[in-house]
């Protein structure tokens, strides 16, 4: 779900957007709050014929293919469009359901929106206003069929045009360009975190983030005294409460948390960089490369429940520093990598269930680091819970075909911990982790 987050439009509500209340909304009523280019009031809800369908496209690509906006359902305007009165809406699910699928046909690429019903306290519940919140949007512009042809509209003031074909291959040069931009600044998070570790005997499994709108954090002494509280006394590994960040520092335009620090001023063990705009680059060990007589081993044999718990780990450090030190939402591009893995130093995927050694998962042994990416919705990680879960299969999963695995074997596509890829001594700490997280274990083989 994509949430709207707009200073200008809370001001007026008195409230969050996904925290207004009816009364909020009735306040633009009683304080006569004007249309503008984020703010659109329907009297009615849209009908259910082509026309009206392609008018609810048709408002929802306009506000995602400028900065974004609010449309509520139930508020009448007078003539200079002025918040008059609301007389409210019917309200139900099957409304909302019915909107989301309008846009979900009808819009091309679909932008993110978050359909809301707010009743009014005195319908018993079935009446009240609609609120369709739509975020700015990097995949703009968004098309509209109109007459068998692709129009692309956007908000000007208070009504919507249509893009000319000059401002059309503009937009389009201008996502491509932001593409492109977001994947080098991704990289760049991850490959400043590497630079930073040590790598003398262990090997790392890296997770990066950037969200498709940036958010903004103030960094000043406040700021670092309350990220260094949190930090020192807050564990950021999954199920692991012993594990707790030992130092913490400002570089520039980011927070960041250490583990240790080895004498050549290395970061040891795990470590995460956390950015201004919400992205940030999270590291923790798979592998202690260490021979029974304490000399380096070169070679990693990276131990998949380990690998799971950074890939989980990460991804909810990284999605709560989005949402909850940015206020920023919706998707984000995530990525993971191992690190390091040369010619001089393969790698192979291993485990030690039940075993006092490791043994082999995967057929191929890598010589190059492997990569993988997928999107995930930066809410879902921070709530934890199961899309959390199920966005790291995904990821994990893309990581481990590298070395020739189908699927990360602790998770299910579902969200699902699956216990009998977990060693009895991670059991209890994620189960109870689980439990808290209204996430589902399961026994089931993977076959």
């Amino acid at each position: 779900m994509a949430t709207l987050r707009s200073a200008r439009l809370e001001r007026l509500l008195g409230a969050a957007i996904a925290e207004a209340t009816y009364e909020h909304v009735c306040s633009l009523v009683d304080n006569s709050v004007v249309e503008s280019f984020d703010l659109d009031y329907k009297a009615q809800l849209y009908g259910t014929g082509d026309s009206e369908k392609r008018e609810l496209a048709g408002d929802i690509a306009a506000m995602a293919n400028t900065v974004g906006g609010l449309i509520i359902l139930g508020i009448n305007e007078d003539d200079q469009a002025r918040a008059s009165a609301a007389p409210g809406v019917p309200v139900s699910d099957a409304e909302v359901t019915r909107i989301y699928q309008t846009a979900a046909s009808r819009l091309s690429p679909l932008p993110g929106l978050d359909v809301r019903v707010v009743p009014d306290p005195a319908s018993g519940g079935d009446h009240g206003v609609i609120l369709i919140a739509v975020p700015p949007s990097p995949a703009r512009p968004h098309a509209v069929l109109v007459n068998n042809a692709l129009r692309y509209p956007r908000r000007h003031g208070t009504t919507t045009v249509y893009l000319s074909e000059p401002e059309v291959a503009e937009a389009y040069r201008e996502r491509f360009t932001s593409v492109a931009e977001r994947a080098d600044r991704l990289e760049r998070y991850e490959s400043e975190l590497l630079t930073q570790l040590d790598t003398t005997e262990l090997t790392y499994v890296a997770v990066s983030l950037l969200p498709d709108m940036p958010g903004a954090m103030t960094i000043d002494t406040a700021a670092g005294r309350a990220f260094q509280e949190q930090a020192l006394t807050t564990a950021p590994m999954i199920a692991e409460t012993g594990w707790s960040w030992t130092k913490t520092m400002v570089g520039p335009g980011r927070f960041i948390a250490l583990a240790d620090v080895s004498d050549q001023g290395k970061t040891k063990w795990r470590a995460c960089e956390l950015h201004i705009d919400g992205g940030g680059a999270f590291a923790t060990f798979v592998d202690v490369r260490r021979s029974h007589d304490g000399a380096a081993v070169e070679n990693s044999r990276v131990d998949d429940e380990n690998l799971a718990l950074g890939i989980l780990s990460g991804l909810r450090l990284l999605g709560q520093h989005a949402r909850d030190r940015t206020a920023t939402s919706g998707n984000a591009t995530v990525r993971a990598t191992l690190h390091p893995v040369r010619s001089a130093l393969p790698a192979k995927l291993t485990h030690s269930r039940f075993h006092s050694i490791s043994q082999g998962l995967g057929p191929r042994t890598l010589i190059e680091a492997p990569d993988a990416a997928t999107v995930a919705d930066i809410d879902a990680l921070a709530d934890e819970g199961p899309e959390l879960v199920a966005a790291a299969h995904r990821l994990g999963g893309h990581l481990v075909q590298a070395f020739g695995r189908p699927e990360i074997l602790q998770f299910s596509p579902q969200g699902q911990l699956r216990m009998r890829y977990w060693d009895p001594r991670f059991q209890p700490s994620l189960r109870a982790w689980a439990e808290q997280a209204g996430v589902e274990c399961v026994n089931d083989t993977v076959r």
